[in-house]
């Protein structure tokens, strides 16, 4: 209650700031709605409904509109206003103004880290009236669906997947005499491989196995891959919030990649992807998404590297994040939405999606299609999302990402063993907890 109190404060705090540097200058945050619109429907005209996407992806601004002029010729009595914010506070922001004045827009497309907040507040409605007979429900992948639910409530339908995948340099690997087209499985298999492709100059490493970073505001991502790789289901269980980034298994996976690091690595804060040494050719494995694998390719490494499976320890796991298409928990035009949020998930709109972005499609029906589309790396990706998890879905994520963030860097350079900081990140983690 103390949480939602504080964030519904929040909310009203950012619209006063909000209104107030616009009546100074014409420098203040944008509208929600148009001049002269209220997103209101009059009895006669068309449904009018306000879409709100996180981010100004040029790429992404041409395939929505594209969507939307396309939905509107096959729906006339419907029109969509489309905005978007640059993602983070900007978002953030405009988000917590149109709740807060009732200007909200009725479909939201953001991330899986804002359910934990949003739909304690009611922000985000339930799709269960509409997902329990849709055809889609059968048709997407478990896991992508899953990922859009919380307590079993869906929420989001899933767009935009960001799995974490293992990714090598062949070339480095033939150059230590490992196969270029075995790559690792299994954690035994990584940290040997790592320690063979470790290359010193006296006590300095000059090229690494597995490009494992010492800081950055990712730390949380690669400790939740390898924890959940030992057979843990989270940092928190989003259920009842149990901690467990401090169970037997998570400080077993704490202290195997403290045994990378000590074997040799390149330190590198992962808040920068490109100090991840993997793209200058210093290090053989890394942990990226498909955009990343893409990007590297696209900058001399083309023909040398490769997508590898999810690794296991006691079960194959990865991370991995997700977009959703939501509908806002006041909007009155919910038939209107859901049918917005159909038409882009159907098959056709969701391959049209991987032609104009190379966005993976969560349809089983285009499993097989996508994998023949580029055969080599496709299926991998398919089964990255097939087995990730993401960040938990509670309303002190934030916290949580930081508290594993720095107690991460804690045990990268030693400050205290991997048991007794997980410990006292786990008593941190149960503060903010109690403080809901």
């Amino acid at each position: 209650m103390k949480r939602k109190l504080a964030l519904l404060c929040i909310m009203i705090m950012g619209m006063v700031i909000t209104f107030g540097l616009t009546g100074c200058s014409g420098n203040g945050t944008e509208k929600l709605v148009s001049e002269g619109n209220t997103g209101k429907s009059e009895p006669g005209n068309k449904t009018h409904l306000i879409f709100l996407r996180n981010g100004t992806e040029s790429d992404k601004k041409a395939y929505w509109n594209k969507m939307i002029e396309r939905f509107q010729k096959e729906n006339p009595d419907i029109e969509i206003e489309y905005q978007e914010s640059p993602t983070g506070d900007d978002f953030e922001t405009k988000l917590n103004v149109g709740f807060a004045s009732g200007t909200a827009p009725d479909i939201i497309n953001f991330t899986m880290a804002s359910m934990g907040t949003r739909v304690p507040l009611g922000q985000y409605a339930s799709l269960d009236e509409y997902v329990k007979d849709w055809e889609g429900t059968k048709d997407f992948m478990e896991n992508a669906l899953n990922l859009g639910k919380i307590n079993g409530v869906t929420y989001g339908i899933p767009v935009f997947p960001d799995p974490r995948i293992l990714i090598y340099n062949k070339e480095l690997f033939e150059k230590a005499g490992l196969d270029p087209e075995t790559p690792p499985t299994t954690w035994d298999e990584l940290l040997d491989y790592h320690k063979k492709l470790v290359k010193k100059d006296g006590d300095t490493v000059v090229q690494t196995g597995f490009a494992m970073p010492t800081s950055g505001s990712s730390m949380q991502h690669y400790f939740s891959i390898f924890m959940e790789e030992n057979g843990v289901k989270n940092l928190v269980d989003e259920d009842d919030n149990t901690i467990l980034c401090n169970t037997p298994e998570a400080i077993e996976a704490a202290e195997f990649m403290k045994q990378i690091k000590d074997a040799g690595i390149i330190s590198w804060d992962c808040s920068n992807g490109e100090q991840n040494p993997f793209g200058t050719g210093l290090a053989a494995m890394t942990i990226g998404t498909d955009q990343d694998f893409k990007k590297w390719e696209a900058s001399g490494l083309k023909g040398k590297i490769a997508m590898a499976a999810p690794l296991k320890n006691t079960k194959q796991a990865t991370f991995c994040g997700m977009s959703f298409m939501f509908m806002s928990g006041e909007t009155e035009k919910k038939d209107a939405v859901w049918k917005f949020i159909e038409y882009v998930s159907n098959a056709e709109n969701m391959w049209t999606r991987y032609e104009d972005l190379g966005t993976t499609p969560v349809r089983k029906s285009l499993e097989n299609k996508f994998v023949a589309a580029d055969p080599k790396n496709n299926a991998i990706i398919f089964d990255s999302i097939n087995c990730g998890t993401g960040s938990p879905k509670v309303a002190y994520a934030n916290s949580v990402y930081n508290i594993i963030n720095d107690s991460m860097e804690r045990i990268m350079y030693e400050v205290d063993t991997p048991e007794n900081v997980l410990n006292a990140a786990a008593k941190s983690i149960q503060e903010e907890v109690d403080n809901q």
